[in-house]
């Protein structure tokens, strides 16, 4: 038994020491945290989600077994919702700490687990029963502020997810200088190159084709008779030809044509070719000749052949404006990419086919914008992209599913609806008792972070004033946090309790396993 406590011991004090690190970081008073490696190596870290991967290992087998867990559960939140790293540790260390003091004290750690899942569920159904739709330009701002504690960013954020809706896609690309811009993509847009470079001659930056026919060929072309079919279709109008690439006697015969005939090549990841494609073809009408779909060059007439009100190329991409292919087929495809995207980003770990899935039906609805990060240095630069992304997936979240009031106050708020919950016996109320001190610490973290005198007494104060009301912790006055801007997005909240619940959960469960081990 000695042990077992001492195993259960050092757990615990693993998973904490990570949870009081990245605690540090909650809140706009919150501090930075130096890391350290090597004799001469050390960074600087605000970011609770850098500082989550920076920390790969604390001292001690069991130690560091605690911490990991905690790890892989605040990456998990910040994986599917692009923030949420420092409130989840806040919350799963005082759940964990509420429920170890109650099975030390005989209580069984099922049911205190049991007992903590129906207190996370009813706090999660009180948070989408306050949530409140985005009411502008300003709140997605303040909610892209609050991420990103960068205002130069969160306001080029703000006004492109205002303008592009909650069906939109951001790229965001790192610049070379420290100039951060932004710019609206009219119609849809594909990573490409022109198959010679020539074409783009004398300083030349793009080329634009008026109402050209367009020819998309799924597979490498190097011989001339691919391409004699192609152009014979095509008759005397303009032809762009899309393929992966084009080669040897194709190229050729391609150059010898140039005056009426344009080849592009896709630069998009290879193994997503065919997607590209089929987009294409239902923006434009046009076929994807592939001799695996049936249709090979040879027997390619004009019918197969589509056709776009303008094309822009560039060195890098391929911009096709008022494709000739059926509208409403165009937005049934792109709703259910969206549907799809939406399923695959409730899931633990598909948060990246999520958003290639997006981004394609953003693109299919015209929707998409380029947000090129700038920045002192190369290493600045990669950060504030990496933030602006996560950012820019939270912002879409929060057009999505709506917002609550920030600073913690949410949580308070749901204090009587977890307080509501008749538990089934004293054991599962202690999981209960567990969720309820548990709501409160993100509230008091961020403002001991911010250095705001007495806490607990501002809790109190913000509770008889009402719901919605709350500590602005730059300031330190009491206010109504959606009036003040201060808020967050309904789907982090939820995600970093749940997350925060079943982690602390296992951590129960683990107490019970160690304890008959």
């Amino acid at each position: 038994m000695t042990d077992s406590l001492h195993t259960n011991s050092q757990l615990l004090s693993g998973f904490d020491h990570l949870a009081r690190t990245l605690g540090e970081t909650l809140g706009p008073g919150s501090g930075t945290v130096l890391c350290a490696w090597g004799e001469d190596g050390a960074e600087v870290v605000s970011s609770s989600a850098v500082l989550a991967r920076r920390i790969t290992q604390v001292p001690g087998h069991r130690r560091n077994t605690g911490a990991a867990l905690l790890r892989e559960t605040v990456l998990r939140v910040d994986a599917r919702h692009g923030d949420g790293c420092a409130t989840t540790a806040v919350l799963a260390q005082a759940l964990a700490r509420c429920a170890r003091r109650a099975v030390a004290a005989g209580a069984h750690p099922v049911r205190v687990r049991d007992g903590i899942g129906r207190g996370v569920a009813a706090a999660c159904d009180a948070l989408k029963a306050m949530s409140e739709p985005v009411a502008g330009e300003r709140d997605i701002t303040g909610l892209a502020l609050a991420a990103t504690a960068d205002p130069e960013l969160a306001t080029v954020l703000g006004e492109l997810t205002d303008v592009l809706g909650p069906d939109g896609a951001i790229w965001v690309r790192e610049a070379n200088g420290d100039e951060t811009a932004r710019h609206y993509i009219d119609g849809h847009r594909w990573r490409a190159r022109p198959a010679e470079a020539a074409v783009l001659a004398h300083r030349a930056t793009e080329l634009t084709l008026i109402e050209p026919l367009i020819a998309l060929v799924e597979h490498e072309l190097s011989s001339a008779d691919e391409v004699r079919p192609l152009l014979e279709a095509a008759g005397r109008r303009t032809l762009l030809l899309v393929a992966p690439d084009i080669t040897g006697a194709a190229r050729t015969l391609l150059s010898v044509h140039r005056e009426r005939a344009l080849a592009v090549v896709l630069t998009t990841d290879r193994t997503r070719h065919s997607e590209d494609f089929a987009d294409l073809g239902l923006l434009t009408g046009a076929s994807v000749i592939s001799p695996v779909l049936g249709l090979p060059a040879a027997s390619v007439r004009a019918a197969h052949l589509g056709g776009v009100r303008r094309v822009l190329v560039r060195r890098g991409d391929l911009t096709v404006v008022g494709g000739h292919g059926d509208r409403s087929a165009v937005l049934q495809r792109a709703a259910a990419l969206r549907s799809r995207a939406w399923e695959l980003a409730s899931g633990p770990v598909e948060r990246e086919a999520a958003d290639r899935l997006w981004r394609r039906q953003a693109r299919l609805a015209g929707r998409t914008a380029t947000l090129t990060v700038g920045a002192r240095s190369e290493q600045e630069a990669e950060d504030r992209a990496r933030v602006a992304r996560r950012t820019a997936r939270q912002l879409r979240d929060a057009l999505r599913e709506g917002v609550v009031p920030g600073g913690g106050v949410a949580y308070v708020d749901c204090l009587t609806a977890v307080q509501a919950v008749a538990p089934d016996d004293r054991d599962e109320a202690a999981g209960l008792n567990a969720v309820a001190a548990a709501l409160k610490a993100p509230f008091l973290r961020i403002l001991a972070n911010a250095r705001v005198p007495a806490p607990e007494l501002a809790l109190l104060d913000a509770i008889a004033t009402g719901p919605g009301h709350g500590v602005d912790a730059t300031t330190g006055e009491l206010t109504d946090m959606r009036r003040a801007g201060i808020q967050d997005t309904t789907a982090v909240a939820a995600g970093a309790l749940v997350a925060a619940g079943e982690t602390a959960g296992l951590l129960v469960s683990a107490q019970l396993a160690v304890g008959h081990g």
